[in-house]
């Protein structure tokens, strides 16, 4: 059996510099980690950029947590009737503030922080962690490989 087939739709472009608008690598770094891990896993995956209170409201009202953050992810339970190929695996919601704050404090541009943050919701959203040092080290050296050779 080929690959399934994953659909990756991008969002919310207006909170990011004109710079970091690059929908097409967006899609290839969520794409990336997919074929990384190996998933055969069909369905949709969203990716929505918002703006910093927009994020601190998603932090709040779905984790309870009151602060900044640069990247939540939910993943969607499977949907009965639904074709696995348009079923929806998880969105992906970047703050465009944290991703432009982050890039000036790495040394890098806002689109490579863009496509880090949105390799790491994608890795969260095929199981990785990032809670303990380990985990979070094998789950940044799974993001630098998906980063190799995308033009950011």
């Amino acid at each position: 059996m080929g690959r399934e087939r994953l659909t990756v739709r991008v969002s919310g472009l207006a909170a990011l510099p004109r710079a970091a608008r690059k929908p097409a690598l967006v899609k290839a770094a969520v794409a990336r980690a997919f074929a990384l891990e190996r998933s055969r896993r069909a369905g949709e995956v969203a990716v929505v950029f918002v703006s910093r209170s927009e994020m601190k409201n998603i932090n709040r009202q779905y984790l309870g947590h009151d602060y900044d953050t640069d990247v939540v992810t939910f993943e969607h339970e499977s949907v009965p009737g639904v074709p696995a190929a348009q079923a929806p695996i998880g969105d992906i919601f970047i703050s465009g503030w944290m991703a432009a704050r982050q890039a000036a404090e790495l040394g890098h541009s806002v689109l490579r922080e863009t496509l880090t943050l949105a390799a790491h919701g994608a890795l969260h959203l095929l199981g990785h962690d990032d809670r303990d040092p380990r985990a979070k080290a094998r789950m940044f050296r799974a993001q630098d490989r998906i980063l190799e050779d995308l033009s950011a």
